[in-house]
């Protein structure tokens, strides 16, 4: 119970809610902010694979994409049966040519690996900064076939980045299953994130994959005003595994998917977020901020408030 009501206390001292005179943090002197999502056959090695994120980032930089985003273990391709010599730490060779790449191209990079660390492997989404920085996401939320072998991540990190204009811009990562899990987005909308970046490495491709996503990314863009950006895997995988392809995009303002892509080839999808749009909607001021009314004495009660089960013969 400490426990809980610890982590309560820190989510609540985590909200950022700009007010209206909030500085340039939020206060966005241009009107769009590109990002580039890819979807991507990752199953050729690690070599083939870095080159085609070499590619693709290549082409977002040239179309002046600030953020690039490739599926789940886009370095690694996806392996569970034998994923340790697939594993690499953090620094190391994959995240080095990712830095490079993101440094000589001057764009943020997102791009997955196995990370080994403390006799541990993780599902791990690097976070490439120009500026030579290499920040990370371990997935926090294996799925059933995946628990057996990958450790969860025990952190809900937001990065921060400053645009061409010099307007920071907030983002975070879940990974797959982890997006089927409310309470991921709203913290990291409670910290601040503008746009929540989903990277998946799922068999359902195509139309099957946007109806999937269209029930419950909406509602996650939706109910915490920030926008929801997905992209898949693709090819063949593990023992001949089929991914599917797929990449969409959630509007905070109408849980509507604003672009989709369901070829079944290697692809990329820019799009214009409108950040200050959004900035002036995560106001207190604002009507449609939900966040900002959140009720943390009903959702996380102290020591002394009745429980769940109290009276119903449990211990």
């Amino acid at each position: 119970m400490k426990r809980a009501v610890i982590a309560c206390f820190m989510l609540a001292m985590a909200i950022v809610l700009p007010g209206p005179n909030t500085s340039n943090a939020h206060g966005f002197e241009m009107e769009r902010f590109r990002i580039a999502l890819v979807q991507m056959d990752a199953s050729q090695g690690k070599a083939k694979n870095l080159e085609k994120i070499g590619e693709f980032a290549v082409r977002a930089a040239q179309n002046r994409a600030e953020i690039i985003c490739f599926p789940e273990l886009s370095v690694t391709g996806y392996e569970r049966h034998r994923p340790a010599p697939l594993a690499e730490t953090i620094p190391g060779a994959s995240s080095t040519a990712v830095s490079r790449l993101s440094r000589t191209h001057r764009i943020i990079i997102l791009a997955g690996l196995i990370e080994k660390a403390d006799n541990h492997l993780y599902i791990t989404h690097m976070a490439a900064f120009p500026d030579g920085r290499v920040e990370t996401y371990r997935k926090t939320h294996p799925g059933s076939n995946e628990r057996a072998v990958f450790s969860k991540g025990n952190r809900l990190p937001v990065f921060h980045a400053k645009d061409n204009l010099g307007n920071r811009v907030t983002f975070a990562m879940g990974i797959c299953y982890d997006m089927h899990f409310s309470e991921i987005a709203a913290i990291y909308s409670l910290k601040g994130a503008q746009i929540l970046f989903a990277p998946h490495a799922s068999p359902l491709g195509g139309e099957g994959r946007i109806a999937v996503w269209d029930r419950y990314l909406g509602a996650r863009a939706y109910d915490n005003t920030l926008y929801v950006a997905a992209c898949n895997h693709l090819g063949h995988g593990e023992n001949n595994k089929s991914y599917g392809s797929g990449i969409g995009l959630w509007d905070p303002r109408t849980a509507r998917l604003l672009k989709k892509c369901i070829d079944g080839k290697d692809a990329i999808l820019f799009y214009d977020l409108d950040l200050a749009t959004l900035a002036k909607r995560r106001t207190r001021e604002s009507k449609t901020f939900y966040l900002k009314d959140r009720r943390e004495d009903l959702y996380c009660p102290g020591q002394d408030s009745a429980s769940p089960h109290q009276g119903a013969g449990r211990d």
